[in-house]
């Protein structure tokens, strides 16, 4: 990548950047992300319940709305980056300046990551921090959990950003990508479960191995909640579920998937859209 390119790019990021720390999105995501925080630390004591006494209940429990984090982080810093030049006309301000769409595309994309994994990193230091505290230990395999998370967090800001370049208002964009993490795939993971379908091409199934690897021995598939039933015409029936854990390889091969994919086609896109 040429010299210029390369500035053009860090230009893009650090205006993004200052736009987001003026904005009351990144407020609102470091806000909410000390408040859950909180809850789980201030509400147990509050109600007479003690903390797990094993770290890795107490940090998994923690982190149990990571997920969430992570959903609205894309959300806020990546499903509209793109359409909002076109819907607000920026984009006739922006696109004729002697810089290239790709450079703006990758400069927006890094001023994402940048702030999501600021996000992300805070709430990891909260729940280590408060671990140490309390259980006076760091569970084993923190650092991997944080890993996981930031290769899910990637794949989908570029998911998002895939949907931004498509859509042609912001709020169809917003709600897509926030929909589309936090129930529609989530839905396909539970079917899974009662069809007995591994979910293993699923993202949001692929995304727990960020708790999941804090577990030791790492969970196996189970099958439970057996019981008979009298079926319709065949007599008495029984129903089982079964209880899948992502595979750590496959799953991360599998977000990798999605980041590439969608990044490409993302940018391709958005460097071929016109006002």
């Amino acid at each position: 990548m040429a010299p210029n390119s390369v500035r053009q790019i860090a230009t893009v990021a650090k205006y993004e950047l200052l736009k987001y720390l003026r904005g009351r999105r990144l407020l609102a995501i470091v806000l909410l992300t000390i408040i859950i925080s909180a809850i789980f630390l201030i509400v147990p004591p509050a109600i007479g319940t003690a903390y797990p006494k094993d770290p890795t209940d107490f940090i998994t429990r923690v982190l149990s709305f990571l997920s969430v984090l992570s959903i609205l982080s894309a959300t806020f810093f990546g499903a509209d980056a793109i359409v909002s030049e076109y819907e607000s006309k920026t984009g006739y301000f922006l696109f004729p300046n002697p810089i290239r769409k790709t450079a703006i595309f990758l400069g927006k994309f890094i001023a994402s990551v940048l702030v999501s994994v600021g996000a992300i990193g805070l709430y990891y230091v909260i729940a280590v921090v408060s671990v140490r505290v309390i259980d006076g230990s760091i569970p084993p395999n923190t650092g991997l959990s944080f890993a996981y998370s930031l290769v899910y967090l990637f794949a989908i800001l570029a998911i998002a950003y895939l949907f931004s370049a498509i859509m042609r208002s912001s709020v169809y964009s917003l709600v897509l990508t926030f929909f589309t993490f936090f129930l529609i795939l989530p839905i396909v993971d539970a079917v899974g479960s009662i069809a007995k379908l591994k979910p293993w091409f699923s993202i949001t199934f692929a995304s727990e191995i960020s708790r999941y690897v804090l577990q030791s021995p790492y969970p196996t598939d189970t099958v439970f909640n057996t019981s008979t039933f009298a079926g319709p015409s065949a007599g008495p029936q029984s129903l089982s579920l079964v209880q899948y854990y992502p595979e750590i390889r496959l799953s991360v091969i599998v977000m990798a998937a999605y980041f590439v994919v969608a990044f490409l086609l993302a940018i391709l896109i958005a460097k071929r859209r016109e006002m």
